[in-house]
C-alpha cells in the first residue's frame, strides 16, 4: 500500500445508500492513487456545498467479517473502486457502488450487529457495528494497512449525511483516464460501459419491480434524470450478477445472528409519518426504512419512530427556507 503506515487514518466508514460515490478522508487508505481535481456536494438541503476531491484510486479495507468470530476466521477485506479523496468529508463513505463493485448489503437489527455486506458468493466480509452511530462498519487493525487513528462520528452527536459526485465531474474523470491510459481495457475501443437495458434485463425488471420508476423509486432515484436512471442500470446488473452467482453456487452463507432482516426496498415504517413525510422521505431516501438506518435509527423502537419525524420535520423545514 503506498501511504506512511505511521500517519493515521480516520476508521470510520459509513454505508450511505443516498451516496453515489465512495469517499476516503485520508490518503493512507489507497492502495492505488491518481492525483485529480474534483468537487462533491451535500445534495440533503437547499444550499448545499461544495467540497474539494483531491484524487481518486481503490481502497482495501481490513474487516472483521462478523462479531461472532474470532481469530484469522473473522478476517475480511472490502475492495473498492473509484474512492474519491475528500479530506474535509465528515468520515468516510460506503456509497451505492458498493453494490457495482460486487457486494450486497442486508440490514440486520440485532444485539450484535446492525446488518453485513457479503461478497458475491453470499460470504459476509463485514457487519455493522451497533456500537456506532449511522451505518458504520467493524474495521480492524492489519499489520498491512494504515494505522487506524480516532473517531470521527460522535455517538452522542447527530448525522445527516450524503454524498453527492456530479455526473459532469465523473466524465471529466473518466475523460482524464482515457487521455492518460487509465482504462486498462487493452484496447482503444470505445465500449459504452452503462449501455440501456437488454431485453433480459427489461424482462427482470419488470418481473422483480414492476417496472423502472418504482424500481428508481426505490433505490432513491428519480425517472426523470438521465444520470439517476444510469446508475440505476448499474445497480440493476449488479443485482443480476448477484442472483446468477447464487443460482450456481448455492445458498449465501448464514451468518449467526437472530436479529430482524428486511432489505432496503421495504416500508415497514411507511404508517408512522403523514403523507408529506412519505413524499420528501421517498423523494431524498426512497422509502422510510432507509431514512430510519441511515440516522441509525429501529424502524420498531417507538422513540427512534418519533425522532424520525422529528427529524424529517426539520429537514422538510430546511428544505422550505
Amino acid at each position: 500500500m503506498d501511504t506512511n503506515h505511521d500517519t493515521p487514518v480516520c476508521p470510520d466508514w459509513a454505508f450511505l445508500n443516498n451516496s453515489n460515490v465512495h469517499v476516503a478522508k485520508d490518503r493512507g487508505w489507497f492502495k492505488t492513487y491518481t492525483p485529480f481535481n474534483s468537487t462533491v456536494s451535500d445534495f440533503l438541503f437547499a444550499s448545499s456545498r461544495n467540497t474539494p476531491v483531491l484524487g481518486i484510486g481503490t481502497v482495501e479495507i481490513p474487516t472483521k467479517r462478523s462479531p461472532n468470530r474470532s481469530g484469522v476466521s473473522s478476517h475480511g477485506t472490502l475492495h473498492l473502486k473509484e474512492v474519491l479523496h475528500v479530506p474535509d468529508f465528515v468520515c468516510n463513505v460506503i456509497g451505492g457502488p458498493i453494490f457495482s463493485d460486487g457486494y450486497d448489503v442486508t440490514i440486520r437489527f440485532g444485539p450484535t450487529k446492525l446488518g453485513t455486506i457479503e461478497d458475491s458468493q453470499g460470504k459476509s466480509m463485514a457487519y455493522f457495528d451497533p456500537s456506532r452511530p449511522l451505518l458504520c462498519i467493524k474495521v480492524r487493525n492489519s499489520p498491512e494497512g494504515p494505522k487506524l487513528g480516532p473517531y470521527a462520528l460522535q455517538k452522542d452527536k447527530m448525522y445527516a449525511l450524503s454524498c453527492r459526485w456530479e455526473p459532469r465531474e465523473e466524465q471529466r474523470w473518466l475523460d482524464y483516464k482515457a487521455r492518460n491510459g487509465l482504462d486498462n481495457r487493452g484496447s482503444t475501443q470505445i465500449i459504452n460501459p452503462n449501455p440501456p437495458y437488454t431485453d433480459e434485463e427489461k424482462s427482470f425488471l419488470k418481473t422483480n419491480f414492476r417496472d423502472e420508476y418504482h424500481f428508481l423509486l426505490q433505490h432513491g432515484l428519480k425517472i426523470h434524470s438521465d444520470e439517476d436512471r444510469a446508475e440505476g442500470r448499474r445497480i440493476l446488473r449488479a443485482i443480476m450478477r448477484e442472483d446468477d452467482e447464487e443460482d450456481s453456487d448455492g445458498e449465501p452463507e448464514d451468518d449467526e445472528d437472530d436479529g430482524s432482516e428486511f432489505d432496503l426496498e421495504g416500508h415497514q415504517a411507511d404508517y408512522n409519518f403523514s403523507a408529506e413525510q412519505l413524499d420528501w422521505i421517498g423523494e431524498h431516501y426512497g422509502n422510510s426504512e432507509a431514512f430510519m438506518i441511515s440516522y441509525g435509527l429501529r424502524f420498531y423502537d417507538d422513540d427512534d419512530l418519533e425522532e424520525a419525524k422529528v427529524i424529517a420535520d426539520a429537514m422538510m423545514h430546511d428544505d422550505d427556507d
